[in-house]
């Protein structure tokens, strides 16, 4: 086992999680959806948006706020990462323990904007994002049209890039109208699996 999985599984024991899934699922989606509760769903721009998050993940989230007080487990928003030898770019929002990172890429949507997978998707297929990972996240904040018309459409364009049958996919029921999964190609056959999550912001 290499020195990353020992610190992995190491964490995950220590956090009493099975494994990278149990944890992403039950820990950092669901904090997700449990601060989504509490923060205002008013209009914003995606870097306001998101920063409600980050603030109840810190201040008012059971499930997070201990841990990320004890420097457990760390929340990191525009992160900078090296995309190749000469150009950076900066994720969104991420998770992290010790030897894993579930990173977030964050769209404002107002309807099936195309910038969800050039300026998103592909930065999980392309390696920008999460290159030594096997799982990432995306979270589209809706701010106009139908959500669900929405979630519905883009799981669709979705299917259309480097899309992959999967274990993962069969394996996961969906029972939110507003989310989808699903795994791309990569380089060298290897596969990225991505939790799609969208939320309504459109109070004015």
């Amino acid at each position: 086992m290499s020195k990353k999985n020992q610190f992995v599984q190491f964490g995950l024991g220590l956090l009493r999680y099975q494994s990278k899934l149990d944890l992403i699922e039950n820990l950092f989606i669901k904090s997700i959806y449990d601060s989504y509760l509490r923060i205002d769903k008013v209009q914003g721009s995606e870097n306001e948006i998101r920063d409600r998050f980050i603030r109840d993940f810190y201040f008012e989230s059971n499930l997070l706020k201990g841990l990320i007080q004890s420097n457990i487990v760390f929340v990191n928003k525009e992160r900078w990462v090296f995309k190749n030898n000469n150009e950076q770019g900066r994720t969104d929002l991420s998770f992290a323990i010790s030897g894993f990172e579930f990173v977030m890429e964050c769209k404002r949507l107002k309807n099936v904007s195309s910038q969800y997978i050039d300026e998103g998707l592909y930065r999980f297929i392309n390696k920008e994002y999460s290159e030594n990972e096997t799982y990432s996240g995306m979270m589209g904040f809706v701010v106009g049209g139908n959500i669900k018309s929405i979630c519905s459409s883009l799981l669709e364009k979705c299917k259309q890039v480097n899309y992959c049958e999967s274990e993962f996919v069969r394996s996961k029921v969906n029972t939110s109208e507003t989310s989808f999964i699903t795994s791309h190609n990569r380089e060298n056959k290897e596969v990225i699996h991505i939790y799609h999550l969208f939320l309504e912001f459109s109070m004015e």
